[in-house]
């Protein structure tokens, strides 16, 4: 679709003002300016300002930006002059060039061209993005512009020369009416999770129309969905309230613990203006299970009594142990620190106070290699007119702790040093909240495909031993056959031998009388039978068959394992 046409049908008043907070701006862009934008090197028709409640995916080394709301400056008054930039979001990074953060976002970041047949998921905000087998799957998120039913989600598969767009029917009592939660992909398990969030409803296909989000209560149902080559399964799990909390914005990680891994929800936001941080969230994936677990540690910072929400997070391990690193924050003010770091088992809260740190609400993050993290976009909460302050991209050195600007960094990931008094530690600092995840969190963890290739790898010693011990029934059967009728045969011989010459000694004692005359039986066969005389020439007693079938016991089948079915998603907060 022409640009001019695509814009034409963009009403500003409808579609524009749901992207917008209060005291914002709008002015209008022309077409020229999103063609200009489309074929020139700058992904931005102007000078950077906050790019917020976008998705992200990882597909081999391309990471891909879609939707949420992107802000630009293209005067010197940022107040007067910053605006919505037009258009749909639609960005991609190549993880296998080396850049430097502190570059020109021109030098790493590419604008992909607009997707007009699927433009519902470059113009949402607020929802997840899952990677399963080179595909990328959306679910939840307000859609702005013709928003589409509510049982269908969209997907898409980025090759090296285009992105292929695509949907995917919802089932098992889900929609994805839904936007503010928290998303995170288990690719170890085949498996997306979201958790929370608000109720949205879907307003139609005509392009004026857009998602509504009624200011109803939030949610604590968690959305799993199972991909596998069939397909994909979608489950609706209610949390108990006791356990896990309605909650918007908080950030759910996979911790690689217990049989099939737990979940962890922390932060985020419960209406009161409380999230998750003395009191974590656990789920475990393998029973449906949700827990709590108390945390220690001071999170305090300046007047700020813990990140608040709009934060991001990602979780990396060494051992035993795992570290959650949760950077920014809405109650985090520039000069707090805008870095907590959480350490499981002990769950143990560290706070960071480096001034050189840059502050960040509702951004994104990804970890790269071992021991970066990419903080994506968010905006600084200075106020909402700091453009050019407020860089695209920092680099994180999850070891060190430093800012840094190179990337990549193929080395490999150590704690810092602050974590070495509690390396050794295998429980909560506290103790367990509940016994009962303590039991399922020691389990040892393996991932899906090692469960699924371990019952593949017994299945050929159970058949195997079945076959043979078949195979040897046979045998053994066979042989005890042979010598049974080998001696049936033998003592069938004998005793004929025996009868004859025992015929032989009567005829010696008294003449032979023949058939008895009727009424008077023979005087040596009083019951008119002859003992050991048969009509065949053998007792029987002792008939045989040469074709004796020994059966097997049935094979029993091997036992198999049915198949299972692998970025928080802070939202932008009014400021």
């Amino acid at each position: 679709m022409p640009y001019t046409k695509l814009w034409s049908k963009i009403p500003v008043t409808t579609a524009f003002s749901l992207l917008i907070t209060a005291g914002s701006s709008l002015l209008a862009a022309t077409a020229e300016e999103l063609v200009e934008r489309q074929v020139g090197n700058n992904p931005f028709s102007g000078q950077f300002c906050d790019y917020t409640s976008f998705q992200t995916s990882v597909v081999g080394s391309r990471l891909l930006m879609f939707g949420g709301n992107l802000t630009v400056n293209k005067g010197t008054n940022s107040k007067e002059k910053r605006e919505l930039e037009p258009g749909f979001q639609f960005f991609s990074m190549f993880l296998n060039e080396t850049f430097e953060a502190t570059a020109n976002a021109s030098e790493y970041l590419r604008r992909e061209p607009d997707p007009a047949a699927e433009k519902r998921i470059a113009s949402m905000r607020d929802g997840g993005a899952f990677s399963y087998n080179g595909d990328i799957f959306f679910y939840g998120g307000q859609q702005l512009f013709n928003a589409g039913d509510d049982d269908i989600i969209y997907k898409c598969t980025p090759t090296s020369e285009n992105i292929v767009w695509g949907s995917a029917a919802i089932s098992g009592n889900v929609r994805r009416t839904i936007t503010k939660g928290a998303s995170v992909g288990a690719s170890t398990e085949n498996k997306g999770f979201y958790f929370g969030g608000q109720n949205i409803i879907a307003k139609g296909s005509d392009d004026s129309q857009a998602d509504r989000v009624p200011n109803g209560p939030s949610l604590n149902n968690l959305i799993v969905m199972s991909f596998s080559p069939d397909g994909q399964e979608f489950a609706n799990i209610t949390a108990p309230i006791s356990r896990a909390k309605p909650l918007v914005q908080s950030n759910l990680l996979f911790v690689p613990a217990g049989k099939e891994g737990i979940l962890v929800n922390l932060g985020g936001d419960d209406g009161t203006g409380s999230g998750a941080w003395e009191n974590l969230q656990v789920f475990d994936i393998g029973t449906s299970t949700w827990f709590q677990q108390q945390t220690r540690g001071n999170l305090t910072s300046g007047t700020s009594k813990n990140p608040g929400s709009g934060t991001c997070s990602v979780i990396q391990s060494s051992g035993e142990n795992h570290f959650v690193y949760v950077y920014g924050g809405s109650n985090r003010a520039p000069g707090q620190s805008q870095l907590a770091i959480l350490m499981i088992p002990a769950f143990q809260w560290f706070t960071i106070s480096d001034r050189s740190y840059p502050s960040k609400v509702n951004a994104q993050c990804q970890l790269v290699g071992e021991r970066q993290m990419l903080i994506l976009g968010g905006r600084s909460s200075n106020g909402r007119g700091d453009c050019g302050g407020n860089s695209f991209l920092e680099i994180l050195d999850i070891s060190s702790l430093d800012i840094v600007s190179d990337f990549p960094n193929t080395n490999s990931f150590t704690p810092p040093q602050i974590f070495t008094i509690l390396t050794n530690s295998s429980n909560p600092m506290d103790g367990w909240t509940d016994p009962e995840l303590q039991g399922l969190y020691e389990i040892q963890y393996q991932t899906f495909a090692e469960r699924h290739q371990e019952t593949k790898s017994e299945k050929g010693p159970i058949i195997g031993g079945v076959v043979g011990g078949v195979a040897g029934v046979i045998i053994l059967g066979i042989i005890a056959i042979f010598f049974i009728m080998k001696n049936h045969r033998k003592k069938s011989a004998m005793d004929v031998k025996e009868a004859v010459a025992e015929v032989k000694r009567n005829s010696a004692a008294q003449p032979f009388l023949g058939q008895p005359s009727p009424g008077f039986p023979s005087p040596a066969f009083p019951s008119g039978e002859y003992q050991y005389a048969h009509p065949q020439g053998y007792p029987q007693g002792l008939h045989y068959k040469d074709d004796l079938i020994v059966e097997a016991p049935p094979n029993p089948a091997p036992a198999e394992l049915p198949p299972s079915a692998p970025a928080p998603r802070p939202t932008e907060l009014p400021s």
